[in-house]
């Protein structure tokens, strides 16, 4: 008799433990996602990775991207959680300065949230630093801008007198040096370098008429110079009349004659054009930094 009682106490024990067991194998597994916030440049490139969604737990999830602002600007990869871009023309600061997701998982009992953040970068065509910036040195950190309207749309280069000013610099970045040569050996009057080196606009005063290179620089970005200049109460650059689209730069070529470029057709000339015409265009520019 008691070996019978010890075997049902036995049997019962073990069929505790044996439920108990069961009941903390089918207890369920709980997963959460983990939140992604990143802070990236502006403009970064199609599939550039952003990040990948993290669990608390190693279990195989497939992973979705439930809603996104703005939408496709993302794609992910199911398998590993791996955000990357999809759409780089979203990731623009001035439109889009936070791109933000949900993503799922199916074993997962909650969502994360993606928040990126972007960094703006100086580009050609914004709007800034009291012009529309026609060029941007590798670093990002100082560049050029051009007024959004024309200073004169008819002035000669020169004082009333064919001297020679040393004004020779053709490159971006010696148009400053350029002007200040002009104006410190024509002196006071109104010609093109004068006009631009007492303009003071949009609190700044620092103007000067562009060099050769910048002249070129400035045209071949004409297009979104323009758009920029008309979305901010400018004009666009004169570039539909032959000589009329013609602008002066800073650049002397010989005595009596300083580098144009003809806007109609991109036309620029070693030899230049005389100083005493009267009839050509003037756009300022300035310079910028950002450290």
């Amino acid at each position: 008799m008691k070996n019978a009682i010890q075997f049902t106490k036995t049997l019962f024990l073990t069929l505790l433990i044996i439920t108990y067991s069961c009941s903390k194998d089918d207890d369920p597994i709980v997963i959460n996602l983990q939140n992604l916030e990143v802070t990236i440049d502006e403009n970064p490139t199609v599939g550039q990775v952003i990040g990948t969604i993290e669990s608390d737990n190693n279990a195989s999830l497939i992973f979705s991207i439930t809603s996104q602002t703005p939408n496709g600007a993302l794609e992910i990869n199911e398998n590993t959680g791996e955000l990357t871009v999809a759409d780089t023309t979203l990731f623009d600061f001035e439109t889009n300065p936070t791109i933000t997701a949900t993503i799922a998982a199916d074993k997962a009992q909650n969502t994360a949230t993606v928040t990126i953040s972007l960094e703006d970068k100086h580009e050609v065509g914004e709007y800034k630093f009291g012009g529309v910036i026609f060029w941007v040195n590798t670093s990002g950190d100082q560049g050029l801008v051009c007024a959004v309207s024309d200073q004169s749309l008819g002035i000669r280069w020169y004082n009333g007198t064919n001297v020679s000013t040393g004004a020779t610099a053709l490159e971006i970045g010696t148009g400053q040096v350029n002007t200040t040569a002009i104006v410190n050996v024509q002196g006071v009057g109104s010609y093109a370098a004068q006009i631009c080196n007492d303009l003071s606009l949009n609190n700044y005063d620092d103007w000067f008429l562009p060099s050769i290179g910048e002249l070129q620089e400035i045209y071949n970005n004409k297009e979104i110079i323009n758009t920029t200049c008309l979305q901010n109460s400018g004009t666009m650059l004169e570039e539909t009349v032959y000589w009329s689209s013609a602008y002066w730069s800073s650049t002397e070529s010989s005595n009596d004659s300083a580098r144009i470029l003809r806007f109609s057709d991109g036309y620029n000339s070693p030899q230049g054009f005389g100083k005493g015409i009267n009839n050509l265009n003037v756009r300022a520019v300035r310079a910028w930094t950002d450290f």
